[in-house]
């Protein structure tokens, strides 16, 4: 007679041995069913043809994004009959106290002036304004990819977004700077008055 009475949730080590038994000749029989050959390399050409193809569609979907211009108190727009549709393209925005490259601060404006220290020449009558040529030569780079890939030639146009308010000579500098990066085609965003 046994004296040893087994728990509730216990095995006996008959039971335990025919268990391992059963998972090793389970794990054997799945061995067997793996076919070692087509594991030996990893092809990634299906995954380089997804990933170029998600890449292009970013890219148009980049390129043809609409513009959301917000006017606030830094930026009123000048009012104007045209009827021009918005191209899109490097958006350079000139509030009352910042230039702004696609949104982003570049450099700060006092008075409707930058200052000296901000100018290539060290000078406040200079042209140049360096912090705006360093941002542009960037997306110029950038630009210049997007098109290598959509096959077509880099266009260098900027989009000036300015407040009605803007000196005629701050204007100027931006502009013969987007020229220094490549930037030569600009079309000013205004209002269009309704009729």
């Amino acid at each position: 007679m046994d004296t040893k009475k087994n728990k509730p949730g216990m095995h006996t080590s008959e039971e335990m041995d025919k268990m391992r038994r059963a998972d090793k000749r389970a794990l054997w029989n799945l061995r067997q069913r793996i076919d070692t050959d087509d594991v030996s390399y990893l092809n990634i050409t299906a995954m380089m043809d997804m990933m170029t193809i998600l890449l292009v569609f970013m890219l148009i979907s980049f390129t043809t994004q609409t513009s959301n211009i917000t006017q606030s108190d830094q930026l009123a727009l000048a009012a104007s009959n045209t009827a021009k549709e918005i191209v899109e393209s490097v958006s350079v925005t000139l509030t009352k106290s910042a230039i702004l490259v696609e949104g982003k601060p570049i450099v700060n404006v006092h008075g409707g002036a930058i200052d000296a220290s901000d100018k290539a020449s060290g000078d406040v009558n200079g042209l140049v304004i360096t912090p705006l040529l360093n941002a542009l030569n960037e997306r110029a780079v950038l630009d210049k990819k997007i098109a290598a890939l959509k096959g077509t030639v880099f266009e260098g146009a900027a989009t000036i977004i300015a407040d009605k308010t803007t000196p005629y000579r701050l204007l100027t500098e931006v502009m013969y700077t987007a020229g220094e990066a490549e930037y030569k085609k600009y079309r000013l965003i205004v209002l269009q008055k309704r009729q």
